[in-house]
């Protein structure tokens, strides 16, 4: 059930997280649970007059190419371990995924403990991230900007124009990445406090990309690395290029279409590695197909299968924006899984037929299901 928000379920809410997540100090009081909290529903059981089984779901919304829809980023699931596998989380997740379709949230997005337990409630891989491990050796590959320059500074310093640059790269063909209001982009700074930020320019004075970055021993970490042109990447690598001195290795885990590999001249001493990890759940079809910009004046879309969202199943036609149900087969047809990672996912329709996630009609081109790209990534 959808927990009420009193100081009492507060107090039951944070020992759960505590008990479960091995907190060393305790959260009621601590502004950081706090802030998140504020922006969140929670879900759980009771048994035996003690909250057992947790869920939180904070609102946010996400860019789906020129359009945005609500998404619930879902965290702190937790149980008392003589609890645990009795049914109550997934008692939770039946009713916070009506509750949220209620709601008008369009997509729900976690971080998996379990892929396969998530995968039960319609949720499948749509992001993976792509690591690179660069020595410090490497950076000999790199020939330096010259032009431009960059400018660091702190968060509240710099804060105005990072904010400026991200909403421009949100309109560049981006599909769920989230639109972070103020209170996340704060809650981000204070969740990890010894954060560097620094800004290039270009040689107009135009500011065009944005560095955020831990030092963590000899490794210096990247945390976000955005730019709006090539001069902006190439600009912000020789930054850190100028880094070599201090540090051994260069961590960044980037987003699936990162290329900075490209702009060494010998890349072989670069390690990338890919690896999972957010899933998505479709929760209303019928607001992402009629936002879609779907490559075809008229289209019918099929959802074959799902269990736990059944309005979503059957046939919709899609018309220059417009969206209803039809009872005629679709020209595309998936599950629910196949359709999360289609719309937000990298899956193209090619590798969805061959790898058997996607049915089509003979008539249907690969280019039909528009692909967008996912630049940041923010855990939940």
């Amino acid at each position: 059930m959808k927990l009420v928000r009193d100081h009492e379920t507060l107090k039951s809410i944070t020992s759960l997280i505590e008990y479960a997540f091995k907190k060393q100090q305790p959260i009621i009081d601590d502004t950081l649970f706090l802030s998140r909290y504020a922006h969140a529903d929670c879900y759980g059981v009771y048994q035996d007059q003690q909250l057992t089984n947790l869920v939180m779901a904070n609102h946010f919304e996400i860019q789906l190419f020129n359009q945005s829809v609500k998404m619930a980023g879902i965290g702190y699931v937790a149980s008392y371990p003589e609890y645990r596998g009795k049914g109550g989380i997934s008692t939770i997740m039946s009713e916070l995924l009506v509750d949220l379709y209620q709601q008008k949230v369009a997509v729900s997005q976690l971080a998996p403990f379990s892929e396969a337990f998530y995968r039960q409630f319609g949720y499948e891989v749509t992001s993976k991230q792509k690591t690179y491990q660069i020595p410090a050796s490497a950076f000999t590959y790199l020939a330096s900007e010259k032009q431009g320059h960059v400018v660091r500074g702190t968060w509240q310093q710099m804060r105005s124009v990072i904010q400026t640059i991200h909403q421009r790269l949100l309109k560049q063909q981006q599909v769920g990445t989230v639109i972070r209001e103020n209170w996340w982009w704060e809650r981000l700074d204070q969740y990890y406090p010894h954060r560097f930020y620094a800004v290039t320019y270009d040689e107009k004075d135009q500011a065009c990309g944005y560095l955020i970055y831990r030092m963590q021993g000899d490794t210096l970490l990247v945390d976000e690395l955005a730019y709006e042109d090539v001069f902006g990447l190439r600009k912000l690598l020789t930054y850190l290029k100028a880094h070599v001195s201090s540090f051994e290795d260069f961590l960044y885990h980037a987003p699936m279409h990162e290329c900075i590999e490209q702009c060494f001249s010998e890349q072989s001493a670069i390690s990338i590695t890919i690896k999972p990890y957010m899933m998505s759940r479709i929760i209303d079809i019928e607001q992402l197909f009629s936002k879609m910009p779907i490559i075809q004046n008229e289209i019918i879309l099929e959802v074959a299968e799902d269990r736990e969202c059944p309005w979503n199943v059957g046939s919709w036609l899609i018309s220059q924006g417009t969206c209803k149900k039809v009872q005629q087969a679709g020209a595309i047809k998936a599950s629910i899984h196949g359709w999360s990672e289609l719309l937000l996912g990298d899956l193209t329709l090619s590798e969805g037929i061959f790898l058997g996630k996607v049915t089509t009609s003979k008539d249907v081109t690969s280019s039909v299901i528009p692909k967008g790209k996912q630049n940041f990534y923010d855990y939940f």
